[in-house]
């Protein structure tokens, strides 16, 4: 006769003799299920915490920052290609002479492992160990060629992108017509001075004792006024985009009638501000200094540099825009630099 007892692990019924008792298999499956329930919520907390410290605090994984490839459009592109055609056809046989040195030298390689440890019908080592030399020297030569254009290809391409978006700066004539340097290509040779206001004023003053020499030339020249930071003082120059015109004591006088072929004020000066920065930061000159920039007929850089800018010589070495000889020697402008 089975004997019903009340046992310790449970409130079920139990038997004697050995058999289990319902509360303990109660309470068994109990124990497993909350096993289970506690393992998926470790699991849970593990993927949305992450990593822990040693500490017990929580940190969230960043992701590695990726290098960003500067892309560059179709027209600087060609732009390249046009001013350096043989850059093209010299990478490709640089890559592939030193692709075939790469090779050779794979080949080389094995034959001078393979004799060292006795293959009867390898070449002989010391001729295997010749052709390893001369592929190694190939392969680093025509490489270090290959390196120098492709550097020099994106040099070249940064230029002119650089000369895109200054193409894109607007300048405001004396008329009040706004226009982009990219529209005064073929008709001004645009001289930007940029610096603070002593600078600018004395740039301006210097320039005027050439003004009919400069005005001949097409020689257009746009100040912009920069702080001691480099960042643009909008109190320094006429206000374009606002309803009112004011200026400070010490700002340089807005352009006049007479000058409609002589000066230019910069319109969205942050725009141009940030080139002359970009333009500085690449030359190493320092946010105080002002700087000039000089521009062909072209739109393409031919001069640049710090201090007053050398109208003297614009005045001299500079070809007529009007006349017998206008659009004629446009292109004799002076050295920029052709890349080949």
């Amino acid at each position: 006769t089975l004997n019903p007892i009340y046992t310790s692990e449970g409130s079920g019924l139990g038997t004697r003799g050995g058999w289990p008792s319902l509360g303990k298999m109660g309470t068994k499956r109990r124990s497993s299920t909350s096993l289970m329930r506690t393992t998926h919520a470790r699991r849970q907390t593990a993927v949305r915490a992450g990593l822990d410290d040693s500490d017990g605090s929580s940190v969230t994984k960043k992701k590695p920052k990726q290098a960003v490839k500067t892309e560059f459009s179709n027209a600087t592109k060609l732009r390249s290609e046009v001013q350096a055609p043989f850059r093209v056809a010299r990478m490709f046989f640089f890559g592939a002479f030193a692709a075939n040195a790469s090779l050779g030298l794979a080949i080389a390689s094995l034959q001078a492992v393979t004799k060292a440890l006795g293959a009867p019908s390898a070449p002989p080592l010391d001729q295997s160990l010749q052709n390893v030399g001369v592929n190694l020297a190939c392969a680093l030569f025509f490489g270090l060629l290959y390196k120098r254009d492709a550097e020099g290809r994106d040099k070249q391409m940064a230029r002119i992108s650089r000369e895109e978006r200054l193409s894109n700066l607007k300048c405001e004539l004396s008329t009040g017509k706004v226009v982009s340097l990219y529209d005064l290509r073929g008709f001004s040779r645009v001289v930007i001075v940029a610096g603070d206001v002593v600078y600018c004023a004395e740039a301006i003053a210097a320039a005027e004792t050439h003004r009919k020499a400069l005005v001949e030339r097409g020689v257009l020249m746009v100040p912009l006024v920069l702080s001691d930071n480099g960042l643009q003082v909008n109190d320094s120059q006429p206000i374009i985009d606002g309803d009112a015109s004011t200026s400070a004591p010490t700002s340089i006088p807005p352009p006049t009638d007479e000058d409609r072929r002589f000066r230019a004020t910069p319109v969205y000066t942050d725009k141009w501000g940030a080139w002359i920065d970009e333009q500085k930061e690449l030359a190493k000159v320092g946010d105080g200094r002002g700087v000039y920039v000089g521009l062909r007929m072209d739109g393409r850089v031919r001069s640049s540099g710090t201090g007053t800018p050398p109208w003297d010589k614009f005045a001299v070495e500079l070809p007529p825009a009007d006349g017998n000889w206008g659009g004629v020697m446009d292109g004799f402008d002076g050295s920029v630099g052709v890349d080949t």
